[in-house]
């Protein structure tokens, strides 16, 4: 029997006895909440790319592709179109991360204001379900591959249930195609596949293990196949896998990885691939080789901190198995550029840190790195440590690049904050960037495929970007691109697109750097006036 305690008007109606479907088609509509400022982001330069959103959260598209096809399903990203809170539809689905915490809440109270059966899940609604149950009609916690489906079947008897939980983690092999013709899909940047979920290791502030667990579970190489080719039918030229360590299961990784190469060659390398691995990926020489041969061109890898004691402190001991600078260096000469996953804020990082940190990536010559702040997310063992040590100072806004809810342990919350504002500025400073950015193009090894090879969308392309880093920048700015582009025009030209893409990436972070400034001499401003404030004496 169905719980939920404030009935839409499409419950209510239900529970009164009507059939849910009237003789009519079910209408279902899937809404992604808009992506807050971040790293990854890049709002200042998606109009130089002609995009609106770097790419869409797959979890909406692969509810679409959990309906049967009798129902009648839109999606709608609030990143490249508005929301129409008075669409015509008898359910109304609703995801979203930590992030999108209260956008999410905004959409709830607005579709149910206007009568709307509204549903939620996603990695929010599975973290942090307390904080959702009573505020939606029906909540889903954890993957929904066979919960949707058991949800549709209930809906239409009106008899579904309040909360919807899986009994166990799901076979992917089983599970059907997103629905990628439902996206918008010129309105992003790239295009987002899943290989497989879940991850080996134990990092103690990672929340991946506690919604995916540490079991890799794969689809066939046949089911991401067939999502790549759909991919490229719809036009898309960059393709991102978003597996949290896509070399979990690195038999699987590898049987995939020689699919997509044979696939890339036989289709002339259309699509550049990226994803998340572990550092051990520096190890395996044959898995490096088929990551080249597929093209994948860029991976994100979480290092997390040069220094051995913090990695050890958070259980990152696949890091602690060679030269972190030589392993990222081996990955580069594969030709696949590594953006790096950075932490300030261990037990063990004292003061010295930023500097340390700064020093390591400008050696690893990683161009990109998204440094943040420790943080202790809901549900995973390092939130349960430092609240058991009385460091708690608040829960997690998803957002590490302003707040960390911990109290450090070898440095004041004062130094933390002020030593991760020097740090993030000087990152981006143009003269640091440029020299690893330089570094890095002039070191890296060969790509599979040339990027010489420039066509009309190429070429408007590049007009756009150097009319946004050129032509209406500032002279600084100018300096930068034009420079940064001549010298590998003169001294590598095959490295020049990465360079272009180097220049307008760098723009996207120094201007977000810019952005949070602010946020962050805010904080700090707080805890000055909180260390000067006088102790009030104590009479005896």
């Amino acid at each position: 029997m169905a719980i939920d305690t404030v009935p839409s008007r499409t419950a209510q109606r239900l529970r009164e006895g009507s059939p849910a479907i009237g003789g009519e088609v079910v209408r279902i509509h899937l809404v992604t909440p808009r992506n807050p400022p971040s790293f990854w982001t890049y709002d200042h330069v998606l109009p130089a790319l002609g995009k609106r959103c770097v790419f869409p959260n797959l979890s909406m598209p692969t509810v679409a592709g959990l309906t049967p096809r009798e129902y009648e399903v839109t999606l709608c990203d609030e990143n490249v179109e508005a929301i129409d809170f008075d669409v015509d539809a008898d359910v109304v689905g609703i995801t979203g991360y930590i992030v999108h915490r209260e956008r999410m809440i905004e959409l709830i109270e607005g579709f149910r204001a206007r009568g709307k059966f509204v549903v939620v899940g996603g990695p929010y609604a599975s973290l942090c379900p307390e904080e959702l149950r009573g505020r939606c009609d029906v909540l889903f916690v954890d993957e929904a591959e066979e919960t949707w489906p058991q949800f549709l079947r209930d809906f239409e008897a009106g008899t579904w249930q309040a909360e919807y939980r899986p009994d166990d983690k799901p076979d992917l092999t089983a599970a059907p195609m997103p629905r990628f013709d439902l996206l918008k899909v010129d309105r992003y940047h790239a295009l987002t596949i899943q290989f497989a979920r879940g991850c080996p290791f134990s990092c103690e502030f990672c929340d991946i293990i506690v919604v995916y667990g540490r079991r890799p579970r794969a689809k066939t190489v046949a089911q991401v196949m067939a999502e790549i080719a759909e991919c490229h039918r719809l036009g898309a030229k960059q393709v991102f896998l978003v597996d949290d360590n896509f070399i979990g299961n690195k038999k699987l990784a590898k049987e995939l990885l020689r699919a997509v190469a044979t696939w890339s060659v036989a289709n002339g390398h259309p699509i550049h691939f990226n994803t998340e691995v572990s550092l051990n990926v520096a190890q395996d020489d044959e898995l490096l080789e088929l990551f080249r041969a597929a093209h994948f061109t860029t991976v994100f890898i979480g290092i997390e901190s040069p220094r051995p004691a913090s990695l050890a402190e958070t259980k990152k001991t696949q890091n602690l198995r060679g030269d972190l600078v030589a392993s990222v260096r081996r990955v580069q000469s594969y030709g696949i550029q590594v953006q790096a996953g950075m932490i300030v804020g261990f037990d063990h990082d004292d003061a010295t840190i930023f500097e340390e940190q700064l020093r390591f990536i400008q050696e690893a010559r990683i161009p990109v790195s998204m440094t943040g702040m420790l943080q202790a997310m809901p549900k995973t063992p390092l939130h349960a440590r430092v609240a058991a040590e009385g460091r708690l100072v608040g829960e997690t806004t998803g957002d590490q690049f302003v707040f960390s809810n911990i109290l450090p342990r070898s440095m004041t919350r004062l130094e933390l904050y002020r030593g991760y504002r020097e740090l993030v500025t000087r990152l981006y400073d143009f003269r640091v960037f440029r020299r690893r950015s330089m570094d890095y193009l002039f070191g890296k090894g060969r790509e599979v495929a040339s990027q010489t090879r420039i066509g009309g969308a190429d070429m408007r392309l590049f007009a756009r970007i150097m009319w946004r880093t050129v032509v209406r920048a500032s002279p600084r700015r100018a300096w930068f691109t034009l420079s940064l582009l001549a010298a590998t025009l003169f001294r590598r030209p095959s490295v020049f697109v990465d360079a272009v893409s180097l220049a307008i990436v760098h723009q996207a972070l120094y201007d977000y750097v810019r952005a949070l400034r602010p946020h962050l001499d805010r904080a700090i401003a707080e805890l000055e006036a909180r260390e000067a404030a006088p102790v009030p004496s104590v009479s005896v």
